[in-house]
């Protein structure tokens, strides 16, 4: 997490989510073997929750899920051959996905990473 917070600093965004996005899954899967729920979990139900409060029908939790990984996919997975551009914001992307990996660190330790500048960080972010 902490190289990602690097590479997110030095202007480098797109690898700074693609790290992150690594991280967040193996995070998110220790918290879940541990009976709590992964971030991306809890933003899947809060977007559902929007669909109930606007009157529309609710996607699946896997296409909600789909939805909040989108970006880190598209990056990640281009192994077709195809030359693809992907347009997003990436630095929000990263500091989203890097917001992730602070939650599922502490569902899966019951504590955020001893590191001040991760921890400062995300004091910030969260303000």
């Amino acid at each position: 997490m902490e190289q990602s917070l690097n590479l997110l600093e030095a202007g480098d965004p797109v690898s700074a989510l693609t790290l992150a996005g690594a991280a967040e899954e193996i995070l998110g899967r220790i918290a879940e073997r541990k009976g709590k729920e992964p971030r991306v979990e809890y933003l899947a139900a809060w977007s559902s929750s929007l669909f109930e409060w606007a009157g529309k029908p609710r996607p699946s939790k896997k296409e909600l899920i789909r939805l909040e990984n989108r970006t880190k996919n598209e990056l990640k997975h281009q192994d077709d051959g195809r030359n693809v551009s992907v347009e997003a914001d990436f630095t929000f992307d990263a500091e989203d996905m890097l917001l992730r990996c602070m939650y599922n660190h502490f569902n899966a330790f019951a504590c955020y990473p001893q590191s001040k500048r991760l921890r400062s960080w995300f004091e910030n972010m969260t303000l």
